[in-house]
């Protein structure tokens, strides 16, 4: 006999432990599934997730009014958690945004003010560079700059956070992997790598990248899922020093230079102190199969995109000694909206959550309840519109 729940999370990443977290406060009988990192790390065929990293931007200062909404949710929400759980995950840090259209700056600056009730300092690239004497920004260049409310949180701690409190309140965490789910007429039954029999009245399926590959879906999920690479330069303690007060970062220079996002020093599991940079350029690139997503991210990334991003680097931080450092990689799951696809299918049996596009990680735990609430048949969250996180028509 199958074990039984009233709602299961498939997948126990950003999205599906900020799911698992929503649900186990509104109800009993809540289960979330998914491999540990250490058991990613062992097994070339266990799903590796996003979260297995120590930074990520924060911030409600984006162009898209969704994505700068579901920002400042999740943002405003970060403390609480800390305290409750006692795991510590956000750096207050501030965020910076660097754009070569003013325009667009001022934009993100209405929405930020708009949904986290502060607005950020716009400034030009000059007046940038004498508040931040590490950078060096050209004057035509718009900076804006989210003070409170954002800087870098630490994705792996923001995953043992949300796992930690749905644990206290009641969920059960299954060390384990989904590899078949079927419909049926009374729910969804699933088997698991380990051989174990699982059914729930309903199921949230949040698995990242996996989900346009791991056929677990009843329908397709068109994601575009981009290989990306990151390039972290090990820094000294006199560099520590030079570079205090770095907020996060995100540049898009315009012409024919390469859109990046920085994080300044953190610590990583290794023990060494690392500056990270990562981004990409709009190009087609593809990940196209479940062989493909799991070779690329074991891989240490694309050589070309690693140069490109150590010379914004040199440009922009002439000063950051580069002489020590690694590469790795990543990927994006981009939706065709370049917002998140959150849709109930199958009569409400069947929660869809995924597409980051790049934002997933600072918006957890708002995107989290939304899965929930389409989940547990509660009102939509959201002052968007749910019209806004649909599968494309052709999809359902």
């Amino acid at each position: 006999m199958p074990d039984e729940y009233q709602y299961l999370v498939i997948g126990r990443g950003i999205m599906g432990a900020a799911a698992a977290m929503h649900l186990a406060a509104a109800s009993d009988g809540v289960a979330a599934l998914g491999p540990t990192e250490a058991m990613a790390i062992a097994d070339p065929v266990v799903p590796k997730a996003s979260h297995h990293d120590a930074g990520r931007n924060a911030h409600s200062l984006d162009e898209d009014p969704v994505w700068s909404e579901l920002g400042a949710r999740s943002v405003a929400r970060y403390r609480n958690l800390e305290q409750e759980t006692g795991v510590r995950f956000f750096d207050e840090i501030g965020y910076v945004r660097i754009h070569h259209d003013g325009a667009v700056v001022e934009r993100s600056a209405d929405n930020a003010e708009r949904f986290s009730g502060r607005r950020p300092e716009v400034m030009s690239g000059d007046e940038a560079n004498e508040r931040f004497p590490f950078f060096h920004l050209e004057q035509r260049e718009t900076v804006g700059f989210q003070s409170r409310d954002a800087g870098r949180i630490n994705p792996r701690a923001y995953v043992a956070a949300m796992t930690a409190k749905a644990a206290t309140l009641g969920a059960e965490m299954i060390d384990d992997h989904a590899t078949e789910m079927a419909v049926t007429g009374d729910g969804v039954r699933i088997s698991t790598a380990s051989g174990r029999s699982l059914k729930a009245s309903r199921v949230i399926v949040a698995t990242g990248a996996y989900a346009t590959f791991d056929k677990l879906l009843p329908v397709l999920v068109p994601l575009h899922v981009r290989g990306r690479t990151i390039v972290m330069v090990r820094v000294d303690d006199a560099a520590l020093t030079a570079l205090e007060g770095m907020p996060s970062v995100g540049c898009h220079p315009g012409g024919a230079r390469v859109r990046t996002y920085w994080h300044p020093p953190v610590e990583y599991p290794d023990g060494r102190t690392y500056l990270k940079i990562g981004g990409g350029p709009e190009g087609p690139e593809r990940i196209a199969s479940l062989v493909e997503l799991n070779r690329w991210l074991r891989s240490t990334g694309d050589p070309a995109m690693a140069d490109a991003y150590r010379a914004e680097l040199q440009r922009m931080m002439p000063g950051l000694d580069q002489t020590d450092s690694i590469t790795a990689a990543c990927v994006t799951s981009e939706t065709h909206s370049l917002r998140p696809y959150a849709q109930a299918i199958h009569g409400g049996k069947v929660v869809i959550l995924t597409g980051g596009n790049g934002h997933g990680a600072k918006a957890a735990d708002a995107l989290g309840e939304i899965g929930a609430s389409l989940a547990l048949g509660a009102p939509w969250p959201s002052q968007a519109g749910p019209d806004l996180f649909a599968l494309p028509e052709a999809a359902r």
